[in-house]
């Protein structure tokens, strides 16, 4: 638990680490600060330890950062659902670009090239997802590590349909976890919830929930099947970058082994010119990939996805894991012989840690890419190629 140390003290913020705290130094000790920004002098309070480093909170600005800017949501500092709306662009991209390459050093002993993909037009309103808590009263976002709901009105991160629904979420109920996904370039509105809800399924007639009976509800976007309470990219305007790069690194290849698969996301458009066989463990999300007719589309855990890795051999093995990364299935990753694995990654530490021991095997990184998908936040989304 943490404990308090000092009341306050005055330090310089020197970068941000992942996760997206400034870090400074307080008698020599690391000192992790919210909202902080590189470059920023500040006067610190609340210090208190955890885990053998210093946690503070801002007290004063003596000396603002470059790269700070106003952020345009009067709820920006309570509510936690972004962090770096007062980050200034391009110097947002640059410092989780440091920060990939920082886990690769730290963890992994690699020197690698990262760079860095994004689109500056979807900066604002480019969320199409969203999961919206409600306390009976308040309806919103939790406030930044803490379960307290952050009435929102409005979220300078929602396009401006997800926003809409919103406003039509709150007339309905302001209890409980609702996941609101909507079609930026369509008029479906998926809501899913954990229990069925007679008056949402009235404001929302595509609402689903994980109790409930019948059919899911879904929509295409891009060719790809997007169904209720199955994992989707927060934007489905910014996940065309992710699949862009995707194709990029992937190139033309004879096969394809997608783990990890869900609904197809990244692998559907390859099925036309190669053969491909995807795997993951939810079930309503690979149905949709496989009713597509494109490619092979199965149920299976991580011994399906080691099996496939084992008896098969692929030209190229495309991974999307979840934050916990890829190690029950390294062993049989690093022992493949394919001429390619593609790394998908929302977290850039558990990617160094397999790419460890990937590069203790033989592999070695050929490409390494950043792609923003979650702009103003510190969430990172990565692409990862090695080779032999």
């Amino acid at each position: 638990m943490p404990q308090d140390t000092t009341g306050e003290a005055e330090l310089e913020v020197v970068g941000v680490a992942h996760g997206g705290y400034g870090i400074g130094r307080v008698d020599g000790r690391v000192c992790f600060i919210p909202y902080a920004l590189p470059g920023d002098v500040l006067r610190v309070e609340a210090l208190r330890e955890s885990k053998g480093v210093l946690w503070g909170a801002i007290a004063e600005r003596i000396c603002p950062s470059p790269h700070l800017i106003e952020a345009p949501c009067p709820c920006f500092g309570d509510c936690g659902s972004c962090t770096w709306l007062h980050f200034a662009y391009p110097a947002q991209q640059d410092w989780k670009c440091r920060i990939v390459r920082d886990c690769f050093v730290r963890i992994a002993g690699l020197e690698v090239a990262v760079d860095c993909v994004c689109d500056e037009n979807l900066c604002l309103g480019y969320r199409t997802r969203a999961e919206f808590h409600g306390d009976g009263t308040r309806l919103g976002f939790y406030a930044l590590r803490s379960r307290r709901v952050v009435d929102v009105a409005q979220c300078p991160l929602c396009h401006v349909r997800l926003n809409a629904a919103l406003e039509r979420l709150r007339a309905t109920t302001r209890e409980g976890a609702i996941e609101l996904m909507v079609n930026p370039e369509g008029t479906d509105t998926l809501a899913w919830t954990m229990r069925p809800n007679p008056k949402l399924r009235t404001a929302f007639p595509l609402a689903n929930s994980l109790y409930g009976r019948g059919r899911r509800s879904s929509f295409l976007f891009d060719g790809t099947p997007i169904v209720n309470g199955t994992f989707t990219q927060s934007s489905l305007l910014l996940n065309r970058l992710l699949r862009q790069t995707v194709c990029q690194v992937v190139g033309t290849p004879s096969s394809l082994l997608d783990l990890y698969c869900g609904n197809g996301n990244l692998s559907l458009s390859f099925a036309d010119s190669a053969r491909v066989l995807g795997l993951d463990h939810n079930r309503a999300a690979v149905r949709a990939a496989e009713a597509i007719g494109a490619g092979t589309y199965r149920v299976g855990d991580e011994s399906a996805f080691r099996k496939a890795l084992h008896t098969e051999t692929w030209a190229v093995v495309l991974l999307d894991p979840p934050r916990t990364g890829a190690k029950g299935i390294l062993d049989a990753l690093v022992a493949c012989e394919a001429q390619h694995i593609v790394y998908v990654s929302c977290d850039p530490a558990t990617l160094a840690r397999d790419a460890k021991r990937l590069a203790e095997h033989g592999w070695r990184v050929a490409r390494l890419r950043v792609v923003d998908l979650f702009p103003n936040t510190a969430h990172i989304e990565s692409v990862c190629q090695f080779e032999r």
